[in-house]
């Protein structure tokens, strides 16, 4: 019954050379991919809202920037922005075991204090993968409860114990102080899902909210303030607290002897929740196999978990809950062939041929998916057409996940389809080479000189 003790002297005492190659090689992808939502996201309108509400909190110590706009702020305002701008549209990696979205956290974290401290590449990799074990490990610990109780444990809830981990990597805590950061960190835990069921921008700022309050945690521990020592696993801790049923041993098994969170960790090809990616996989697959067109469809069925069921249920009164959406992400995938950063629109949402497509689309609980869940994270769509034939298919590893990883093609047209949506193809292939070396950099600055 260590287990918060137990995790911040994982962190502390945690060196670059027990890092394993493949690790350290997942780690520079991992920063890619954050990098690419943190670019693109910055331009969407509530981001734009964010940027500005940063910008009213007015001079301040130029200590790290804000991506895309370019300037200088406090580590704590610019990773709010960032961090607020890599989770701002659906399409941030995601760590499924734990139900995680450890990227958009931990990611601008490091860049704001890699920036803010000056310190190497290797550096700033040491502490992505600390942040990503952190936060996946202890998010493992709550779910599924803490999710059916309608929190925002994937980002919100665990988010600001990777980035006090992060920050207090990259000032070299000693065990004791680290503890005290995290656990610091534990009072900033907070968010909640109604947005999936009627929408609303707030989600945009999970992240952000997070991020900003984990660097926070390890400052006012610098300071002097303390933390129960015992946040975690505590009888008033953070997981009697989130869940009714938790699991600690999630939190230090075979801790620093395998990096099961940055290796678990999958990509997302589709801008939308993850629960819905193995449907939109398999009406793609349906759609090649048999070249259905969608005015050939009179009625598509997706059958999924138990859990899920509840997540893909959202009303369309904005972006973001059509992202929520079940029978209107799986039309867009029937009606325009895709579910990217372009398709999640305005426009979109006011598509009549889409909006008539999303009412022949249903949700149900599929009795083998919902056994297998969460061994496996399937889904079974069919499709019914208006001749009467009938196809189905059954998807049980979306793309993107390790089980069926996105090719390294993928990945990087991904990453090129995000960045230039702000910048030119000359500097998204520096960017690219820049974090492919990132262990070879003296500092980050290059980094955040292409990212503004």
């Amino acid at each position: 019954m260590n287990e918060s003790r137990d995790l911040a002297r994982f962190v502390s005492e945690l060196k670059y050379e027990h890092l394993p190659q493949e690790v350290i090689a997942k780690a520079k992808d991992l920063v890619l991919d954050q990098v690419g939502c943190i670019m693109a996201c910055a331009t969407l309108p509530w981001s734009k809202a964010i940027n500005e509400y940063v910008r009213d909190w007015g001079n301040c110590s130029k200590e790290a920037t804000v991506a895309h706009y370019g300037y200088r702020t406090k580590a704590e305002n610019a990773v709010f922005a960032n961090a607020s701008f890599g989770h701002g549209f659906e399409i941030d990696d995601r760590y499924v075991s734990a139900q995680s979205h450890p990227g958009s956290i931990v990611i601008p974290a490091a860049l704001a204090m890699a920036e803010k401290e000056g310190v190497s590449g290797k550096d700033m990799i040491l502490a992505v993968v600390a942040g990503y074990e952190v936060m996946g490990r202890i998010n493992k610990s709550v779910v599924p409860s803490c999710i059916l109780r309608g929190f925002h444990a994937p980002t919100s809830v665990s988010g600001p114990f990777g980035a006090a981990a992060v920050a207090g990597k990259i000032l070299n805590f000693d065990p004791e102080l680290m503890l005290h950061a995290l656990s610091i960190a534990g009072s900033h835990a907070s968010g909640l899902t109604e947005y999936d069921q009627s929408g609303g921008s707030v989600k945009r700022m999970h992240a952000g909210m997070a991020a900003h309050g984990g660097l926070r945690s390890a400052f006012a521990a610098r300071k002097g303030i303390t933390g129960p020592a015992t946040i975690l696993e505590g009888k008033h801790g953070f997981c009697q607290a989130f869940s009714d049923k938790y699991f600690l041993n999630e939190i230090t098994d075979q801790l620093g002897k395998e990096f099961r969170v940055v290796m678990g960790t999958g990509f997302k090809a589709y801008a939308s929740c993850g629960a819905l990616h193995g449907g939109i996989d398999a009406v793609r697959n349906l759609k090649a196999k048999y070249d259905i067109k969608p005015e050939q469809v009179a009625e598509v069925t997706m059958g999924t978990n138990h859990q899920t069921i509840g997540h893909l249920v959202a009303q369309l009164t904005d972006i973001a809950s059509s992202q929520f959406s079940a029978a209107f992400g799986l039309a867009l995938t029937l009606v325009r062939g895709s579910n990217g950063f372009k398709d999640y629109t305005e426009e979109s949402l006011r598509d009549p041929k889409v909006l008539d497509m999303a009412k022949r689309v249903k949700l149900e609980i599929d009795k083998e998916v919902d056994a297998e869940f969460p061994r496996t994270r399937a889904a079974r769509v069919t499709v019914k057409l208006t001749n009467g034939k009938t196809y189905q298919d059954k998807v049980d590893y979306c793309k993107g996940l390790p089980e069926n990883p996105l090719t390294r093609a993928e990945f990087e047209e991904k990453f090129r389809s995000l960045a230039l949506v702000v910048t030119s193809q000359d500097k998204t292939e520096e960017i690219l080479k820049t974090v492919y070396a990132l262990d070879q950099q003296k500092d980050i600055s290059a980094l955040v000189a292409l990212m503004s």
